[in-house]
């Protein structure tokens, strides 16, 4: 480690950029989950990863490099073999004048330059590099998928055609480094799920990038067999049932040391077992609401609503629209030691260090709502529940917030207001429903403009004229499209996004407040517009005026807003 947890917040406290009280938390949260405080800062948007790179090299006397601004050759990067370079953390990126310049996570690592100097007989001149920066130059190493597994495929087939049985095909060194190979590339892609599906001639391999799948690689029918057996393996799962779906889970060490869980399903099919593996980050407890996307008002909202000691918050929205993501975040904020944070869930997507989670099981009769009443035994302060989707479980988590717990969960509706009426159609009082609701946030995905390839363009439409279509209410209409901005931002397309002009997406949310106003509403069971109404004039925004707002910034397209919040 180049720094000690303590070097590295004298060095920030020093620098006044951060608020004491702000650094003090992450300080703690560092020390409790047994993080570097550098991932807490980044993560937490306290410091943008250059800022603080740039500072802790300054403060050691040592030259800084982004390699997030860098197109390092790979001529330059294969004087390092690959192998070394993961090891060490260190990516070359340049050389000039008999100087090879070192990119390094640990520049005191004088093992590391002395390797460099005699393995490539250059001068090394070690610069700083954050470790984010690093990961994402380590990319530069890989070939493409296609061409990783054009030899791998052509073994795995001869194999294959041999009077091999396939659970012994499953463990052959092939088939192994073909499954490794499809996993580390969806990594690299920072796809969120695989799935590997088989046609009638072929198996075909898709990623699903920002939202979207991608058809990524095409294999021959022969070897389907092989490699939906060999992940059964990783995931425990029967290799001799064929006939009915199975769930499990699997652990994957990627070639970067990062260690990456993945949830897996096979289902039967006419064509033979299809495979979905979505891929589940493991570092949701130390992103800030900023980083999901919230504006600080949202996030000052949200903040004040998970800080009663009592209490209901739900998170709303249509499925894959990042719910469970926002309830992990709020629940790594609240993740402290004098707190005693249980869990419910189906299943467990990411596990929290030092949260008590627990999985429901329905063949063994352990659904939501025995666990939730079992988890009410084990003297908790702060309760998830992953979904409320019947009453009785609706019942349960409203009666555990009258008696002085906090209760988070999720539901499907459209917007923040709609959670009122869906939890009354559950059979909750609505006296009880008043009492006990603290916030509901609802939010959808959408797609961030490619960084790489953005470019400023006028409008190409009359945006005014397409929201007078869906925002019937005229006075709303006039409040949105005051909002529109004058310049817009695309990407153009290029290889890093896939010729999409999008990478990465970012939230858009609906936060709205239960004041005394709202719970003499809820209570006197009030219509679905009164209670919007009495929401925007509280200060609650809606989905698609904060989806503009995030268009004036450049950070999506007015296309994608409109795709996710059309009312």
């Amino acid at each position: 480690m180049f720094l000690s947890l303590p070097a590295v917040e004298k060095i920030v406290k020093e620098s006044g950029k951060i608020e004491a009280q702000e650094l003090v938390k992450a300080v703690e949260t560092a020390r409790h989950l047994e993080v570097p405080l550098e991932e807490v800062l980044v993560g937490r948007r306290l410091m943008a990863a250059a800022e603080l790179g740039q500072m802790l090299a300054q403060a050691q006397g040592i030259a800084y490099v982004d390699l997030r601004t860098l197109a390092v050759p790979k001529e330059v990067l294969k004087l390092v073999s690959e192998e070394f370079a993961v090891n060490r953390h260190v990516v070359p990126f340049k050389v000039e004048k008999g100087v090879i310049f070192l990119a390094m996570e640990d520049p005191t690592d004088l093992e590391a330059v002395e390797f460099v100097k005699k393995h490539t007989g250059y001068e090394v001149r070690p610069a700083y590099a954050d470790r984010f920066s690093i990961q994402l130059a380590l990319k530069g190493y890989k070939r493409s998928l296609k061409e990783e597994f054009a030899e791998l495929a052509e073994k795995t087939m001869v194999k294959a055609a041999g009077q091999v049985s396939v659970a012994d095909l499953a463990k052959d060194v092939s088939v192994v480094k073909a499954i490794d190979t499809i996993l580390e590339f969806a990594v690299v892609e920072e796809a969120s799920d695989i799935h590997i599906e088989p046609l009638s001639n072929e198996v075909v391999v898709r990623y699903r990038i920002d939202g979207v799948l991608h058809d990524v690689l095409n294999l021959p029918k022969e070897l389907q067999p092989a490699l939906v057996a060999r992940i059964k393996i990783l995931a425990n799962l029967k290799l001799d049932e064929t006939r009915l779906p199975q769930d499990g889970r699997m652990m994957f060490k990627s070639e970067g040391g990062e260690k990456v869980s993945l949830r897996v399903s096979v289902l039967p099919g006419v064509e033979g077992e299809k495979v979905v593996l979505r891929i589940l980050e493991e570092v949701l407890q130390h992103f800030s609401l900023a980083t999901l996307g919230l504006t600080p008002e949202q996030g000052k909202t949200v903040q004040a609503g998970i800080k009663k000691p009592h209490g209901m918050v739900l998170v709303t929205g249509p499925t894959g629209s990042g719910k469970t993501t926002t309830l992990y975040t709020i629940l790594g904020l609240l993740n402290t030691v004098g707190v005693n944070i249980s869990t419910v869930e189906d299943p467990v997507e990411n596990r929290i260090r030092r949260v008590n989670q627990t999985q429901v099981n329905p063949r063994a009769g352990y659904v939501f709502a025995k666990g939730l009443r079992s988890l009410l035994r084990q003297d908790p302060d702060i309760i998830m529940v992953g979904e409320i989707r019947d009453k009785e479980t609706a019942k349960i988590a409203v009666n555990a917030a009258m008696t002085g717990h906090l209760v988070l969960s999720t539901l499907h509706t459209n917007d923040a207001p709609g959670a009122i009426p869906r939890m009354l159609d559950l059979g909750i009082e609505p006296f009880l429903l008043a009492s006990t609701l603290e916030l509901v946030v609802a939010q959808r995905l959408v797609r961030k403009v490619c960084s790489a390839c953005k470019v400023e363009y006028p409008g190409e439409k009359d945006w005014g004229k397409v929201l007078a279509r869906v925002i019937r209410d005229k006075e709303r209409l006039a409040q949105v499209t005051a909002m529109l901005p004058k310049k817009f931002m695309k990407g153009r397309g290029g290889p890093r996004c896939r010729y999409s002009g999008y990478r990465g997406r970012v939230g858009i949310f609906e936060v709205m407040r239960v004041g005394e106003a709202m719970r003499e509403l809820i209570a006197a069971r009030a219509a679905i517009g009164e209670i919007k109404q009495q929401a925007l004039k509280e200060g609650m925004e809606t989905m698609l005026m904060d989806g503009i707002r995030k268009v004036g910034q450049g950070v999506t397209t007015m296309e994608e807003v409109l795709r996710v919040s059309l009312e």
